[in-house]
C-alpha cells in the first residue's frame, strides 16, 4: 500500500504580457486538473520552468498554487536551492503553504560524488518533520545515483520515503526491490514508459499536466487489475503514446509546445514566453494539433 500514488501532474509556469507570473493561469491549471481527477499537483521543477524563476518567484508561485488547491488534493513541491540550509528553509516554507511531500533536487554541480550526494539529501532530510522525496534523473540533471546508491540513502534516513524517480523503468525496479516496499516511486518523462513503471512497483507519474485525465483512466484500469481492465490501460497508452514522444524530446521542446498545448486547454490565447525559450514553427503547431485532436478523441471515450 502506498501513502501517496496516482497521477501528480507538474504545472507550467504561465506569465502574464507583463513577464510577471500570471497567477489567474496558475489557478486555472490547477482546477483543469482537479476536474481530470488528478490525485496530487507538483509544482517547480523542469516543465516549470525553475531554472528561469527567482527565489521571490518560486516562493510566489508555491503560495498560489497551495491557496488554489486549499488542501482538496496533496501537494508536493520540489525544493531546487543550492545548499542544504536553503533547501531546509525552502521546504518548510513549501509546508506552511499546504504541501504533502518535499521533492528534493540534487545541489548544482557535473558529477559529484556519491558521497557528497548522500550527505547533502539526508541533512535535509533529517531536518524536516514530514515526507520527502528524491530527485534522480540521470538524463536532465547534472548528478544522480545508481539504484543501490538510492537504496542506501533511504536505509539511514526514515523521512526519506518517496523517489521521482525518472530513469529507466529497469533501474526503478531494481531500487524498489532493493528497498522492500519502503518507498512510493513516481515516475517521469511525461509517461513514457508508465505501465512498464507500475509493473515495476512503481506509485504513479508525475507528468506534464497534458494528458492528466487519459493518464488517470489508465492508472485507474491498471489498479483496478482484471483482464479487461489491463487491455485497457495498455490501449489508452498506446494511443496516447504519439503524443507523449513528441512532447518529451527535449525540456526546451515541451516548454515550448506543451504549454501551448495546456493554454488551449485553458482558454488562454496568448501565451508569453520568457527567454532563452524556442520558437514555434508551423510544422510544429501543426503536428501539435494532429495529436491533441487524437487526445481529445480518446478523451471522449473516457
Amino acid at each position: 500500500m502506498h501513502r501517496f500514488e496516482g497521477i501528480y501532474p507538474i504545472l507550467y509556469c504561465f506569465y502574464g504580457s507583463d513577464g510577471a507570473l500570471d497567477e489567474g493561469a496558475m489557478r486555472a491549471q490547477v482546477e483543469h486538473c482537479i476536474a481530470a481527477g488528478a490525485h496530487g499537483i507538483a509544482v517547480l521543477g523542469l516543465v516549470t520552468e525553475v531554472h528561469k524563476l527567482d527565489t521571490a518567484e518560486r516562493r510566489r508561485l508555491v503560495e498560489t498554487v497551495g491557496a488554489a488547491i486549499g488542501g482538496r488534493i496533496p501537494y508536493a513541491v520540489t525544493v531546487g536551492e543550492p545548499t542544504v540550509e536553503g533547501q531546509i528553509e525552502f521546504a518548510r516554507m513549501a509546508r506552511a503553504n499546504g504541501a504533502a511531500w518535499a521533492i528534493l533536487q540534487p545541489p548544482p554541480g557535473k558529477g559529484l560524488d556519491v558521497s557528497a550526494l548522500q550527505r547533502h539529501f539526508g541533512s535535509v532530510a533529517d531536518a524536516l518533520d514530514f515526507p520527502v522525496a528524491i530527485q534522480n534523473n540521470p538524463v536532465n540533471l547534472d548528478s544522480s545515483m545508481k539504484p543501490l546508491e538510492l537504496a542506501d540513502l533511504v536505509s539511514r534516513h526514515a523521512n526519506i520515503g518517496l523517489l521521482k524517480a525518472e530513469g529507466w523503468s529497469v533501474d526503478i525496479a531494481t531500487t524498489l526491490g532493493a528497498l522492500g516496499g519502503k518507498v512510493d516511486a513516481f515516475g517521469g518523462h511525461g509517461g513514457l514508459e508508465f505501465l512498464s513503471l507500475l509493473r515495476s512497483g512503481g506509485a504513479g507519474l508525475i507528468p506534464a499536466p497534458d494528458c492528466v485525465a487519459i493518464q488517470v483512466e489508465i492508472f485507474r484500469a491498471f489498479r483496478e487489475g482484471t483482464q479487461a481492465s489491463l487491455a485497457r490501460a495498455q490501449r489508452l497508452h498506446e494511443a496516447v503514446l504519439p503524443l507523449i514522444v513528441f512532447m518529451t524530446r527535449g525540456v526546451p521542446g515541451i516548454l515550448c509546445y506543451g504549454k501551448r498545448l495546456m493554454a488551449r486547454r485553458l482558454g488562454i490565447s496568448n501565451v508569453v514566453d520568457r527567454a532563452p525559450a524556442l520558437t514555434p514553427t508551423d510544422f510544429g503547431m501543426a503536428e501539435l494539433e494532429r495529436l491533441l485532436d487524437a487526445a481529445y478523441t480518446i478523451e471522449k471515450t473516457l
